[in-house]
């Protein structure tokens, strides 16, 4: 089996007050950062939460770098970005 991972570079805006880069490659991308939810049996909303979260626990440890995506879910995330309809 083969899995493609991308690393990407998570780090607090430099733009935006409370917002965090993430850049992949050339290309940068803008998240803004959300409390914690609880599940809400909704696995779309839930996985975004955890996205974010993740996200902020990258921001609140700085000496803490990089995240590790599979390629698919990179790709789900940004497509998610761009306001493209995921299946």
């Amino acid at each position: 089996m083969n899995i493609a991972y991308v690393v990407a570079e998570c780090r607090p805006s430099t733009d935006e007050e409370n917002y965090a880069d993430i850049n992949i490659g050339d290309d940068s991308y803008v998240f803004c950062s959300i409390e914690p939810v609880p599940d809400t049996g909704d696995w779309q909303k839930n996985i975004e939460a955890a996205i974010l979260i993740g996200i902020d626990i990258e921001r609140t440890r700085p000496n803490h770098r990089h995240i590790t995506l599979h390629a698919q879910s990179i790709l789900k995330l940004c497509k998610g970005i761009q306001g493209i309809a995921q299946d």
